[in-house]
């Protein structure tokens, strides 16, 4: 934040007098009053309006009051998002905040949020720990990537309609060059959930002009850097230090920091849909600390702590810095790694990326994951799946450390790379403890010629005569297949590192044997143990026991060049002896 800019607002917020306040109760069907809000070049204008009355509660202390502007530009754009907050004045009294207003109406009539209402913010400014509940198991976010649905997993469980909720206008959301997630991309449904409506355009060099006053355009930055992410809306009130605007919940997300920074309208766009403001986004004057259902809070001059993250693609680097919230985060993470591809000007059509994604964390090892994604929607995969590893650590139901720096690094390939495993070819089906059995693989490559490869894995010593079963998969098909076969409970937040750091790529081949043996799944992994005690134990444990099949006796792990899918189980025979006087059968 710009010290000098910083105590200047504040010098001239701390002599800003206190307006009275009216409460709705108060006000007659058919006052007249005004509207004050920023509007094209920045002008701060008084807009005459009408009071038709007030509706509600439908929750407690939850009453609206309806107004009609009397001006008649707002005959051709309705209520403009970025309106939301602009103080409304009956008798040069404060009755609230501009907040309220629907698409497609042939009326400028608008909803009021009462400011008795909103002053009560303050005292809910307490920041807290925060998580969504219901924290989908990895297994099951894997699952969802593997069959092309992460995306909607992770907007149902940190998104949840909210259909019933009477909304507030629409917010509109500023992307430096104007990208955001468009058609049937999860982030556009992300989008659409959070009530958004996108506008271009961005930052400015240094500060922006004009006092910070009620009607005045406010912005709540999420993202900064490289590029600016900020929903804009209009300030209700100032009081030294406090600011209140928007006059309903920006995200509904209680208390968490948030930088706040001055914005200046550009122009106005008038739509049959939503008419909303183009706005640019200055330097940060301070944070807001409270965002609830009757409008957001917050002060001059506080900083809110951001996370560092870095997007470098095929060698082009750009650096963000994001707010950190357990259900936002994750989001924001997906958002600054498709818009650094779309740097490059392709979203769409056949490609293949190659990233990895580090997440670091405060007194733990880094958390990385690496993967090729080659399909025709490669940058929605990824920014799904950064979303998701991101989402689980940052909800875990352990204390989550610090989170230091997220790096995502990505070359891409105008093609489509991969190979098919068609074929496994043990050199014999019979084996015996202690011995090498070489197995020959079969790749189908995508428009190119077949190839195979040779590898070769040790039978265990001291394994019993009988049933051993050898699996092949690629690493994401086996990373998938071991959890859900032998899932971990992970016991602290080092755990949960450990799991996702465990995950394999497709460009990994792995060849594994496998025997018939119960177990139990215990936090920090999972034990083989006799059947007679798993019984006793689901006797005494109950339902809650979760319990194993097959372990993994032997394990080998190569590394490909090029992305591979598919996976074979083939049974083998153990004999640790040949029957005196017969022969050998392989």
């Amino acid at each position: 934040m710009n010290t000098r800019l910083a105590l200047a607002v504040l010098l001239l917020a701390a002599t800003a007098q206190a307006v009275e306040v009216v409460g709705p109760a108060e006000v007659e069907p058919g006052t007249p009053g005004v509207c004050v809000t920023e509007m094209d070049g920045g002008e701060v204008v008084e807009i005459p309006l009408t009071v038709i009355g007030t509706v509600g509660p439908w929750t407690p202390e939850g009453e609206m009051v309806l107004v009609r502007l009397e001006d008649e530009r707002f005959r051709h754009t309705g209520i403009i998002a970025g309106m939301s907050g602009s103080p409304v004045y009956v008798d040069g009294r404060l009755l609230g905040a501009l907040a309220f207003g629907w698409s497609f109406s042939k009326e400028p009539i608008g909803g009021v949020t009462p400011f008795v209402r909103m002053e009560t913010l303050a005292d809910d400014a307490e920041v807290q720990p925060n998580a969504a509940a219901g924290r989908p198991p990895l297994v099951t976010m894997m699952e969802a990537q593997e069959n092309n649905g992460l995306g909607a997993l992770l907007t149902g469980w940190l998104l949840p309609e909210t259909g019933s909720e009477t909304r507030g206008l629409p917010v509109a959301v500023t992307a430096s060059g104007g990208w955001s997630p468009t058609g049937g991309d999860w982030l556009a449904e992300s989008w659409r959930r959070l009530g958004w409506v996108s506008v271009p355009g961005g930052s400015t060099e240094g500060p922006v002009e004009g006092e910070l006053e009620p009607g005045a355009m406010i912005a709540a930055v999420m993202v900064e850097g490289d590029a600016v992410l900020a929903a804009g809306g209009t300030v209700t009130e100032v009081r030294g230090d406090e600011v209140w605007a928007f006059g309903h919940p920006f995200l509904g997300f209680g208390g968490f920091r948030l930088p706040m920074a001055r914005a200046q309208v550009v122009a106005v766009m008038p739509s049959q849909a939503s008419s909303f403001k183009f706005f640019s986004v200055g330097e940060s004057i301070g944070s807001f600390v409270s965002d609830r259902s009757r409008g957001i809070w917050g002060r001059l001059g506080e900083e809110a702590r951001m996370v560092p993250i870095t997007v470098r693609v095929d060698g082009r680097g750009f650096e963000f810095r994001s707010v950190r919230h357990a259900s936002l985060t994750p989001f924001l993470v997906a958002y600054v790694a498709q818009s650094s591809q779309a740097s490059r000007g392709r979203l769409f059509g056949d490609q293949t990326i190659s990233a990895r994604l580090e997440l670091r964390y405060g007194g733990h090892p880094p958390v990385v994951y690496e993967e090729i994604f080659a399909s025709g929607d490669a940058p929605a995969q990824l920014a799904a799946i950064a979303a998701a590893l991101t989402a689980y650590l940052e909800n875990s139901v352990f204390d989550v450390p610090e989170l230091v720096a997220v790096v995502i690094d990505l070359a891409t390939e105008e093609r489509l790379r991969g190979a098919r495993l068609v074929e496994v070819l043990p050199q014999r089906r019979v084996v015996r403890p202690g011995e090498q059995l070489p197995v020959r693989l079969r790749f189908q490559p995508y428009r190119a010629e077949e190839f195979t490869r040779e590898l070769s894995i040790e039978v265990p010593s001291g394994l019993p005569d009988g049933r051993l079963d050898l699996v092949v998969a690629d690493g994401a098909s086996w990373s998938l297949y071991d959890l859900g076969m032998r899932p971990l409970r992970p016991g602290s937040f080092a755990d949960e590192v450990r799991l996702i750091n465990s995950l394999l790529p497709t460009t990994a081949v792995v060849m594994a044997f496998e025997r018939q043996q119960p177990g139990v799944a215990l936090p920090g992994g999972s034990m083989a143990m006799p059947p007679s005690l798993v019984v006793q134990l689901r006797g005494g444990l109950g339902a809650g026991l979760e319990t194993t099949s097959y372990s993994v006796v032997g394990k080998i792990v190569e590394r490909t060049e090029t992305p591979v899918s598919g996976a074979e189980r083939i049974e083998l025979q153990v004999r640790s002896e040949r029957p005196l006087g017969r022969p050998e059968v392989r």
